[in-house]
């Protein structure tokens, strides 16, 4: 209660702030942005979260208002609802989508609008193409390292705990299309290579782009790699796991992708006994695996097991380098011009304890791991000391260690 008063007391304190600034000669009246947001999926755990937080949080505390996409399945998708939002007075897009980036940003160019990367990962390739464009303010969101990482520690938990035959849901991995999923993807199959001695029949690049549902030789009759690609929202996606599932049992279940929409796929045979399964999952901290997690099957076993995970506010970052932008600011996150890119951490939960005390640190708005005070400090509409420097350091104090600071005071 202590800490949760003094951060009620800095946000009074910041908004009588503001009021003083706006008496002294600041804007007379602020005025309200509308932002939109880009996603695959509206209903996606991870997504419904990074929305909700900026409609119930953000919204309540700065002058914007936002605006969801419906589900996108392509580049062209995304364009249509930059160019919808262009009409109804959007001035700037977050995306959480960002698929062919370089042609995505030139569509924002021409309907001058703002466009950043909220919480993922490009390859160089696609940086390069846009980040001297003046209308991309750049990607927020874990490296290659660390979603390399995700994948390998996921599989080699797994194989620690005598795993031999696995499932591995690819997502957008095949021909290299997401790049985050795939990177995911390579860190499971080198993982497994390296834990359980496999010599595979083709490159990891290779198997990681594998499409449809595959099989990979592993050099050892005793284990077993199968991909399932696509996205479980798309009927392919969904048709390729049901298919590997009908074809066996494994083991485990290693995903790039949020595995909420297919729960009861993957659990039905789990919860009446006839067969156990870890499950593990590059997501985030959401009620839905919150609730995983605490389920359990005939066995006692819970039916969500590993999460690699994002939680709501690691997205606010985003919106206070739009923010800038659209207040007139954006040189406080482009101080050169150039777009940044800047790195976040995944929040990592091996048991049903760890899962539940990181849970916890994200759901109390009060001390939320990015406060509203926090981002003032960043926006110089606030704070005319807001700086590039602050905004990095802010932006990659992600991890566990530094949210517990922040929120300690």
């Amino acid at each position: 209660m202590k800490k949760r008063g003094r951060v009620i007391l800095l946000l009074v304190l910041s908004f009588l702030l503001l009021l003083s600034f706006v008496r002294c000669g600041g804007k007379e009246e602020e005025e309200t942005h509308k932002i939109g947001i880009s996603v695959f999926s509206p209903s996606d755990p991870e997504l419904s979260m990074f929305c909700d937080y900026y409609r119930d949080y953000i919204a309540e505390s700065f002058p914007v208002e936002f605006l969801v996409s419906d589900t996108l399945n392509s580049a062209e998708d995304e364009i249509e609802f930059i160019n919808e939002m262009k009409e109804q007075g959007v001035e700037g897009i977050i995306s959480f989508y960002g698929l062919e980036l370089e042609r995505v940003v030139s569509a924002c160019e021409e309907n001058e609008m703002y466009y950043v990367l909220g919480s993922g990962s490009v390859s160089d390739e696609e940086f390069e193409a846009v980040k001297d464009n003046p209308w991309f303010l750049g990607v927020i969101g874990p490296n290659s390292d660390e979603e390399f990482n995700a994948g390998r520690d996921m599989a080699e938990n797994f194989a620690d705990q005598s795993a031999l035959s696995f499932l591995i849901a690819s997502g957008g991995a095949q021909d290299g299309g997401n790049f985050m999923h795939y990177t995911r993807v390579e860190g499971m199959l080198t993982a497994l290579e390296e834990k359980l001695g496999l010599t595979y029949s083709d490159s990891i690049e290779n198997l990681a782009r594998s499409s449809g549902v595959t099989q990979i030789e592993t050099g050892r009759d005793d284990v077993k790699i199968v991909i399932s690609s696509g996205y479980f929202q798309s009927d392919e996606g969904l048709a390729n796991l049901e298919q590997a599932l009908k074809a066996d049992d494994y083991d485990a279940l290693l995903s790039a992708v949020g595995i909420n929409d297919v729960m009861n796929l993957l659990t039905s045979d789990m919860e009446d006994g006839q067969k156990s399964m870890l499950t593990g999952v590059v997501d985030c901290f959401s009620e839905e695996n919150y609730e995983a997690v605490e389920k359990k099957d005939a066995s006692g076993q819970s039916l969500l097991n590993y999460v690699k995970g994002k939680y709501a506010s690691m997205v606010a970052p985003a919106f206070a380098a739009m923010f800038n932008a659209l207040e007139g600011d954006a040189d406080v996150v482009k101080p050169d011009g150039t777009a940044f890119r800047l790195y976040q951490s995944y929040w990592n939960a091996a048991s049903e304890e760890e899962y539940i005390q990181l849970f916890n640190y994200t759901q109390n708005i009060y001390e939320n791991a990015y406060s509203s005070v926090d981002l003032m400090e960043v926006i110089r509409a606030y704070d005319e000391d807001a700086d590039f420097a602050k905004f990095e350091k802010l932006t990659q104090a992600s991890d566990i260690e530094s949210v517990r600071e922040r929120l300690k005071g």
